[in-house]
């Protein structure tokens, strides 16, 4: 059996601890069937707690994985102490880790370099974490089960204390986790500012969390004249440098930890006759897996006749890839797509029926090889290697083996055709990238991607005729085309669509402006002007240049027009130097441009973010470009003295920090530009809102701020962040930010001048979250009045 080498998941590493054989490597292909495994197994009880103290641990000398697969079908309590390396939530109730076995760190030991051994032999131990596995002891109850699969990122350090559970690949296994400590924090703020909240709420011990902190001698979670987010950056200067891990540190380490084999190509494979189905010819009738199947077991009982080689053509859907060096791929084919697959619903009861499902599912599948030496071609290999991932259907020709001991048929592919591409847009990127560089035949390209131009349009891209950056937005909007009910990789609830319609008020009374091109209505600033300073400042090189010129830069040039006409329709605009914070500014790409495109006479820009590097950054690229008119502050936005401000911009403000953003510009009578994103992010953070009846602000939820419920709006935002549905997560975008303009009309405080709340939106090719608020100011006249 000969070594793939090294390769990269892109989820959880899998190492084998003995000679695999090839079915169990080509199972290695469909990482849903080992997620799977952790449901439908037959082993599914919940592990019995047992005393720590009798429990086995695993050792970090690159044991782990075998003593735990040695425990299976025991009810033996394994404790595991490490680095969270990996994360895949699925819904509230599930999630999976890996775990990179490594003692905890300890400061006397400490010398200025990284705490985990960057050795290659560091394997990481896959665990689970599932709500129904979790042991409610007397401080560990059912509502830890909750903080902890929040709290556990990478980069932490935990214990975790559990039992081996089976996986549905031969010779491994999982860790089912029944309970968590917390042992060591990372690096990044936001993380520790989400610990101390759920440690100040009292769903998280105390002393946990302050052990976890070991260069911090107490803890007060009391202090009202402080934010979380400031004591998370006071508690995280405290440690030496290095000693925390960013929640990326691990990744490289482990990368090169993972071994995958796969078995050499049949020598009577390698040159196979020619097929009697040309897959070119649209009008042939090419057969299914189902088919297939049906075949290959009748060519089995005719033993006398048959063939040397079993040559097969069938059309199928690819469930599942999984990527070797040398362009190899392993695609699991199925008749049936189905997202399902790829995802798990949070309701346990409609988990069996799902897991019946998916097990049907699994009864008639093909794993195919990609194989140079099969298909005859390097090119051919890697062109559909990068193509054939979850979603995109495809016909291909090949030989089929079964000559393994579980007999799952084997086909090593000879020659294949994409009918229909992903959804994903990095997919459809690359696409038309080969169809660019004449590596993909033209009408094969115009029909996996649907073109509404059919072979014309593919033909303009191949013959050179669209440019790097067109490709880039072409491929953006195609992305929206190819997306169906059966792409999406979550479960839309009737939660969803009731919050959906509860709220068609919002997005009626704020319809989505498109704004396909900068305007030039904001007055005496010219767009060219921030055109030219980017081309002069960016400085940057291929590939990170074409990067930065395809998506970044127009994007900031978009968001330098609209605040634009927001500073020109201010009342002072001229008369003085206005005042503008960039909110969550990190390391100043906007405020820069912002502050330098205006001038120190017009603005003068203050930058806040949470993250000490990114300010630190954004200050040496101000003062490099001799920026007078900037300013950079570490802080947290939630308690920002904004006094004086006249406009709030925000690019990009994760989560509930747009409404902060927001709340100070209601707070202030301020105009505002800001670009939401990432909905159900920074859940903790509370919103600035005007006091009813005093002249100060309150801090309340985003729900308060919103005048809404969890209930209604977790669903919304849960629906924002769906992938592979674009029609129903847009709406839900377009719901949300309906709801903060509402909130934005209903708060407002300055009875002397209004703003006229809009929502408009940019090229999708520049972000997937292209939806922007602008409070443009209004003269009270204009409006006719408050009443």
């Amino acid at each position: 059996m000969s070594s793939v080498t090294r390769s990269v998941n892109s989820m959880f590493y899998i190492q084998r601890w003995q000679r695999c054989t090839p079915i169990a490597i080509i199972l290695l292909a469909a990482p849903n069937l080992r997620f799977a495994s952790a449901w439908t197994s037959s082993s599914t009880s919940s592990p019995s707690p047992s005393p720590t103290s009798n429990a086995i641990r695993l050792l970090p000398d690159g044991s782990a994985n075998s003593v735990l697969c040695s425990l299976l079908d025991t009810e033996t309590t394994v404790q595991l102490g490490g680095y969270v390396s990996k994360r895949r939530a699925i819904g509230k109730s599930l999630v999976f880790l890996d775990i990179v076995p490594t003692p905890l760190p300890s400061l006397d030991t400490y010398k200025k370099k990284s705490i985990v051994a960057q050795d290659e032999s560091v394997v990481p131990v896959q665990a689970i974490l599932r709500r129904d596995f979790w042991v409610d002891y007397d401080k560990y109850n059912s509502t830890t089960f909750d903080v902890f699969q929040k709290i556990i990122q990478p980069g932490i350090h935990v214990e975790l204390i559990g039992r081996a559970g089976p996986s549905r690949i031969p010779n491994e296994s999982m860790l089912f986790v029944s309970r968590c400590v917390y042992k060591l924090a990372n690096s990044n703020p936001q993380h520790l500012r989400n610990v101390l909240q759920f440690a100040k709420d009292g769903v998280l011990d105390v002393n946990e969390v302050l052990e976890a902190l070991p260069c911090v001698d107490d803890l007060d979670l009391e202090d009202q004249s402080t934010t979380m987010g400031e004591l998370a950056v006071a508690l995280l200067d405290q440690f030496p440098r290095n000693f925390l891990l960013s929640p990326s540190r691990l990744m490289g380490t482990t990368n090169a930890a993972k071994i995958a084999l796969l078995p050499p190509v049949p020598p009577e494979y390698k040159s196979v006759p020619a097929f009697d189905i040309d897959i070119s010819d649209s009008s042939e009738i090419i057969p299914t897996i189902s088919s297939a199947l049906k075949l290959l077991k009748q060519s089995k009982k005719d033993t006398a006749n048959q063939a040397p080689h079993r040559q097969f053509t069938f059309s199928s859907w690819v469930q599942n890839r999984r990527r070797f060096q040398d362009g190899i791929s392993v695609v699991e084919l199925v008749d049936d797509f189905s997202s399902v697959a790829l995802s798990v619903d949070n309701d346990s009861d409609d988990l069996e029926s799902r897991n019946r499902k998916l097990n049907e599912a699994w009864k008639e599948r093909i794993y195919a090889v990609l194989h140079p030496d099969s298909m005859g071609s390097i090119e051919a290999v890697e062109s559909y290697g990068n193509l054939l991932c979850s979603g995109a259907r495809v016909t291909v020709q090949g030989c089929i083996e079964t000559s393994n001991e579980h007999e799952v048929p084997i086909l090593w592919v000879t020659k294949c055709r994409l009918l229909r591409s992903t959804w994903r847009p990095s997919v459809v990127r690359t696409l038309l990238d080969l169809l660019h560089a004449g590596k993909l035949d033209i009408q094969e390209a115009a029909d996996a991607l649907e073109l509404p131009g059919g072979y014309a349009q593919a033909e303009a891209v191949a013959e050179g005729k669209t440019s790097e950056t067109e490709r880039q937005w072409m491929a953006a909007e195609i992305t929206q085309t190819l997306q169906s009910e059966n792409s999406r990789t979550g479960k839309v609830t009737d939660s969803m669509i009731e919050s959906l319609d509860a709220f068609e008020s919002a997005r009626e009374a704020y319809p989505i402006e498109v704004v396909k091109f900068a305007s030039t209505s904001g007055g005496s600033f010219e767009y060219g002007t921030a055109a030219t300073i980017l081309d002069m400042n960016s400085n940057r090189t291929s590939p990170e240049r074409s990067r930065w010129s395809r998506a970044k830069k127009p994007q900031l040039m978009w968001m330098i027009d609209q605040i634009s006409i927001v500073l020109t329709s201010h009342p002072e605009y001229g008369q003085r130097k206005l005042k503008v914070v960039d909110i969550g500014g990190g390391k100043g790409l906007l405020s820069n441009l912002l502050a330098e495109t205006f001038g120190e006479k017009v603005v003068e820009v203050n930058v806040v973010d949470i993250s000490k590097s990114a300010i630190n950054n954004g200050m040496m690229r101000a003062k490099r470009r001799g920026l007078g008119n900037i300013r950079y502050d570490a802080q947290d936005a939630t308690t920002l003295d904004v006094a004086g401000v006249d406009v709030v911009v925000a690019l990009h403000a994760c989560g509930t920090l747009s409404d902060v953003a927001l709340g100070h510009a209601v707070s202030q009578g301020a105009g505002f530009v800001i670009c939401p994103c990432c909905f159900r992010s920074n859940p903790h953070l509370r919103v600035p809102m005007p006091a009813s009846r005093e002249k100060g602000i309150q801090l309340v939820t985003a729900e308060e701020w919103l005048d809404t419920t969890t209930g209604l709006y977790e669903p919304l935002k849960q629906l924002a962040e769906m992938q592979g549905d674009m029609n129903l997560s847009s709406k839900a975008m377009h719901t949300i930010c309906g709801l903060r303009a509402t909130a934005v009309d209903r708060l407002w405080r300055d009875k002397t001048s209004m703003v006229s709340t809009s929502i408009k939106s940019f090229p999708i090719g520049f972000s997937t979250r292209n939806l922007c608020l602008v409070g443009k100011f209004d003269s009270i006249q204009d409006r006719g009045g408050i009443s």
